[in-house]
């Protein structure tokens, strides 16, 4: 799911921003290896803006789901299910282009831009020819600002040299395996007592 949803994205960027050239722009790779892999640089990423998942983060706010639910069977009645409750994740995406530097800005400007203008995606308004993620309800995309230390940092951990970037954080994504385990209910319950003087 974190890999379709991030595709859709690049696609959605590709779609309104690529003004109908064949060729992505915006593609999905790992700025941490594009000196390192040949096969990245032989693809010609070098000179796109690359979306690159940085970090994965629980929403800690939304861990109340149910481990029981509830469900009406046509044929026993009402069953309950144990389940694992579902997670929500956020996704801290950079958004880096490391072609010469002014081309860089102006792509990174225009990306901000972009997702100022529209930050929020639903199956209801993606374009009929995307494949908006099925599992995820709504994509919210807010500016994740990094003060220097933090960039210094981040791009520490990536090991290169700082290009245009900027970081958004992807929020809500659900992740639910599926998988149920069907536990009894209660009946009935019956109390006695017994009252020794």
């Amino acid at each position: 799911m974190i890999k379709e949803t991030v595709e859709y994205l690049a696609n959605e960027l590709n779609r309104v921003l690529n003004n109908g050239n064949n060729d992505p722009m915006y593609v999905l790779d790992n700025v941490a290896r594009l000196d390192l892999d040949s096969s990245a640089a032989s693809s010609g990423n070098r000179d796109k803006v690359l979306l690159t998942v940085v970090n994965i983060e629980e929403e800690k706010t939304l861990k109340n789901d149910p481990f029981y639910v509830r469900r009406n069977d046509p044929q026993e009645g009402i069953q309950i299910d144990k389940r694992n409750p579902t997670i929500y994740i956020n996704l801290y995406l950079l958004v880096s282009c490391s072609a010469e530097y002014g081309t860089a800005l102006d792509r990174i400007g225009t990306v901000l831009e972009y997702l100022q203008g529209k930050n929020v995606f639903t199956a209801d308004t993606a374009d009929p020819g995307d494949q908006y993620p099925e599992k995820v309800e709504k994509i919210i995309l807010d500016l994740f600002s990094l003060n220097f230390e933090q960039v210094n940092h981040l791009w520490g951990v990536l090991g290169g040299k700082y290009v245009p970037s900027v970081l958004y954080k992807l929020r809500l994504l659900p992740i639910h395996y599926g998988r149920t385990q069907q536990v009894g209910r209660i009946e009935e319950i019956q109390a006695n007592s017994h009252v020794n003087n």
